[in-house]
C-alpha cells in the first residue's frame, strides 16, 4: 500500500476524530468502544491504532483540536480582543462569549463528558492557563490597575466566567430566559452590575 502523505494522514485522523466525536457525544467515553468509532468512520480498527495508542489518546487529541478551534484566531473572542477596550466594552465581551458558546457546542459537550468520566483531567490545563492567556491577550491593559486597585486580568476573568456560565445555562442546558430577560437584555444587565457594583464599598 502506498505511504500516505501528511495531508492524507491529517484527513484520515480528522475522519476518525469526527466519528469519535459523534460517538462520545451520544454514548459517553466509557460507553463507546474503538470498534464503534471504526464503524462510524468506515475504517478498520487497526487503522485507528496507526494514529492513536488507545481510546483515551484519541479523546485527548479530539479535545485538543476542539480547544484550539474554540480559542483560535477565527473565534468571536479573538475578534473581540482585536478591538478590546476592557472594561469599557463589557457588552461586546458578553456577545463574543455568546457567539463562542453558540458555535462550539461540540467542544462544550466534550467538557461535560470529561467532567463526568475523568473529573476534568483533560480540560483542567486549559482552565488553569486562562489567566496567563488572558494577560497576554489584554496586552498593555493587563498592566494598568482598574479603579479600586483591582487587577485587570482577575476582573476580566471574573466577567468572562459570568458571561460564559450564563450562556452555558441558556444554550447548552436550554433554560432560556433563566434571568427573566432575553439574552441581549441579560448581557446588558450583567454588564451594568459589574460596571456599577452592588452598592457602596463597606469598610
Amino acid at each position: 500500500m502506498p505511504k500516505l502523505s501528511e495531508p492524507q494522514i491529517e484527513a484520515r485522523k480528522r475522519l476518525v476524530e469526527d466519528a469519535a466525536l459523534a460517538q462520545f457525544k451520544t454514548r459517553g467515553f466509557h460507553g463507546t468502544g474503538l470498534r464503534d468509532i471504526a464503524k462510524e468512520a468506515g475504517v478498520s480498527l487497526g487503522n485507528i491504532y496507526n494514529y492513536y495508542p488507545g481510546k483515551e489518546a484519541l479523546f485527548d487529541s479530539l479535545l485538543a483540536r476542539l480547544q484550539a478551534d474554540f480559542a483560535g484566531g477565527d473565534s468571536p473572542l479573538a475578534a473581540y480582543f482585536a478591538t478590546c477596550t476592557f472594561p469599557d466594552d463589557l457588552e461586546a465581551l458578553g456577545h463574543a462569549i455568546g457567539g463562542m458558546v453558540r458555535e462550539h457546542g461540540d467542544y462544550l459537550t466534550l467538557i461535560y463528558v470529561d467532567l463526568a468520566e475523568f473529573s476534568g483531567k483533560h480540560v483542567r490545563p486549559h482552565y488553569a492557563s486562562l489567566q496567563e492567556r488572558f494577560r497576554e491577550a489584554l496586552g498593555a491593559r493587563a498592566e494598568a490597575p482598574l479603579p479600586g486597585g483591582h487587577d485587570p486580568v482577575t476582573a476580566f476573568l471574573t466577567v468572562y466566567m459570568q458571561f460564559f456560565n450564563f450562556f452555558i445555562v441558556e444554550r447548552m442546558i436550554g433554560a432560556q430566559g433563566h434571568l427573566g430577560l432575553d439574552q441581549d437584555a441579560a448581557v446588558a444587565a450583567i454588564a451594568a452590575i459589574f460596571r456599577r457594583g452592588l452598592g457602596p464599598e463597606r469598610p
